[in-house]
């Protein structure tokens, strides 16, 4: 596709075929959605076999109640809400893994560059480790807003909650976020990537 808005309405075309019982459209929804699905729920459980099942339940949900889709936001807002809540309820009752910034292990020497001599690969390990830090409110701004190129608004949307309280747990994040990424060497990126 060409162009974002073109990629949206052809999204919607296939929710409306697959209204219609249209397995072909399932499956282009599948092949478009199942990787960024399995991403945004790995963020949240860490685990394959797990994160696999939620996809296949996500894309079932998506087939049983494509009808239900009202059009008031992207597709991929409604796919992303319906994978939320489906990793939520699967991981309800289980902590996940977060580590308050008060409780963070003592930065190596302060001195040294960390950031020099790694590989990006090392860099990004790196940057999910400190996002894994937040609050399960915050890492999922966080990770709807950088990693999935969600909006505010739409960022509300898949939460369920006043955009205000979106900006408001993004701000708490960034603050967090800002002497890990000092001390990662990424403080000049965090200004630009995180503002």
């Amino acid at each position: 596709m060409d162009t974002v808005s073109e990629r949206v309405a052809e999204e919607i075309a296939w929710l409306h075929r697959i209204e219609n019982g249209d397995k072909a459209a399932l499956k282009l929804m599948y092949q478009r959605f199942a990787p960024r699905i399995f991403r945004f729920v790995m963020r949240m459980i860490k685990n394959e076999a797990i994160a696999e099942e939620l996809v296949n339940d996500v894309m079932l949900e998506i087939w049983n109640n494509a009808a239900k889709f009202e059009g008031r936001s992207a597709a991929s807002t409604w796919i992303l809400g319906i994978a939320r809540f489906r990793t939520l309820n699967a991981i309800r009752g289980k902590k996940i893994d977060t580590v308050e910034l008060s409780q963070a292990p003592e930065a190596v020497d302060e001195q040294q560059d960390t950031s020099r001599g790694k590989s990006q690969e090392q860099l990004r390990n790196q940057l999910r480790e400190t996002i894994a830090r937040l609050s399960d409110e915050q890492r999922e701004v966080v990770e709807l807003t950088f990693f999935h190129g969600c909006s505010y608004k739409e960022v509300a949307e898949i939460l369920r909650c006043p955009e205000n309280t979106v900006k408001t747990r993004m701000y708490h994040a960034k603050a967090k976020l800002k002497p890990w990424l000092t001390h990662l060497g990424l403080a000049e990126a965090e200004t630009g990537g995180l503002q």
